[in-house]
């Protein structure tokens, strides 16, 4: 009776350490997959910022947050915090973050 106790206890405390074990190196390795994102989120917030602009148009942000196709960027926008409008009858597409444009929404 005491020997499958302590097989049971073993068993429980080898699949503890494992699971923990692997969702440490799980959470690790989304952080590192995650982190060019998270970074170009700051970024794109940084840039919209500027006290100099309320709005900036995607073709400048493009040229400063590269290496993303156009809707991988909008996307990276949009969790910035930024809102999407249009100049020039819609020829024109321009970025700003919500709380710099709440008169405009």
């Amino acid at each position: 009776m005491e020997n499958i106790i302590y097989q049971t206890l073993v068993t429980i405390l080898i699949a503890a350490f494992t699971g923990y074990v692997t969702f440490r190196v799980q959470e690790r390795r989304l952080k590192q997959e995650l982190k060019t994102e998270f970074m170009a989120e700051k970024v794109a917030k940084k840039l919209l910022s500027e006290e100099k602009w309320k709005k900036r148009s995607f073709s400048e942000i493009k040229k400063r947050l590269g290496g993303f196709e156009d809707d991988e960027l909008r996307k990276v926008l949009v969790r910035s915090g930024a809102v999407r409008f249009e100049r020039n009858n819609g020829t024109e597409e321009l970025w700003g973050l919500i709380s710099k444009n709440k008169d405009e929404l």
